[in-house]
């Protein structure tokens, strides 16, 4: 709590401009003020320290410019589905995925995915696909676009998702959807 006072203090000292003192009582207690006390000392405060922005330099015509990052043109990359944390029931390997990439995918780059950290082939340019021979399990999937040379220009973020199979040797398991208990209309 003291320690809160002091810096306190010596921030509004600092704000005002004011001189600070310092002194020990006869407890030996440290006090900090803006007002003398019995055998204060003067505390030596440097000025506030600014920061002053500097204007972005315009290139003179004889200069080139770079080009623009290409990740900069996309304003969205997610991953509609599958929903973070989805289970999927009894699929049979097959996982729909729907991307959602604002603006459209630019000329020149392709769709991947990352499933489980393996770059899946995705067909090109389509939004919407379907992954085969996904196992049972918890998996994370990952979409990127790629460039003419393979290199990545943009990663969406991670989506974890479960793939969930009845099996036939146990077609009454309490897991399984259809033996879920259904809410009732109450």
């Amino acid at each position: 709590m003291y320690k809160w006072l002091i810096s306190m203090s010596l921030l509004c000292a600092v704000a005002n401009a004011q001189s600070a003192y310092t002194w020990v009582d006869e407890n030996g207690v440290t006090h900090f003020s803006d007002q003398p006390g019995p055998g204060a000392t003067v505390v030596d405060l440097p000025s506030a320290q600014g920061f002053a922005v500097p204007l972005p330099a315009t290139p003179a015509p004889s200069e080139t410019v770079e080009e623009a990052d290409p990740a900069d043109a996309y304003t969205a990359f997610n991953i509609l589905q599958p929903g973070q944390q989805e289970t999927l029931w009894n699929v049979g390997g097959n996982v729909d995925v729907a991307l959602q990439l604002t603006p459209e995918l630019q000329s020149g780059h392709r769709l991947g995915v990352y499933l489980d950290g393996a770059l899946q082939n995705t067909g090109g340019s389509a939004q919407q696909f379907q992954l085969t021979d996904v196992v049972r399990g918890q998996h994370t999937l990952q979409a990127v676009v790629l460039n003419t040379d393979g290199d990545e220009v943009l990663r969406s973020l991670p989506v974890s998702f479960m793939v969930q199979q009845t099996s036939i040797q146990n077609p009454n398991n309490p897991n399984s959807p259809a033996n879920r208990p259904r809410p009732g209309p109450f």
